[in-house]
């Protein structure tokens, strides 16, 4: 199975939000790493711009927003990455 795609947005400079968003992913990812491709996003980029994300910290699970303006609990990340084939 290939890599669930996850994306991070982050704010410029870094908000509170964004920092627990980067610990949270970083802690699932040590327990699923294998089956996840993690891409940060700094600021507003193209991508960004694409997807019409309105506000930072975001995750992006699988091409779909699942997160936007705010810190999932590591509970509910685990469940958009199971939505999308997290075993």
């Amino acid at each position: 199975m290939d890599p669930i795609k996850v994306e991070v947005f982050l704010s410029v400079p870094a908000c509170s939000g964004g920092v627990a968003v980067r610990r949270l992913i970083n802690e699932v990812a040590e327990t699923y790493g294998g089956q996840m491709d993690v891409v940060y996003h700094q600021g507003r980029d193209v991508r960004y711009e694409e997807l019409k994300l309105s506000s930072a910290p975001a995750i992006i699970v699988d091409d779909l927003v699942r997160f936007i303006g705010l810190c999932p609990t590591k509970e509910g990340l685990i469940g958009a990455l199971r939505e999308a084939g997290l075993e």
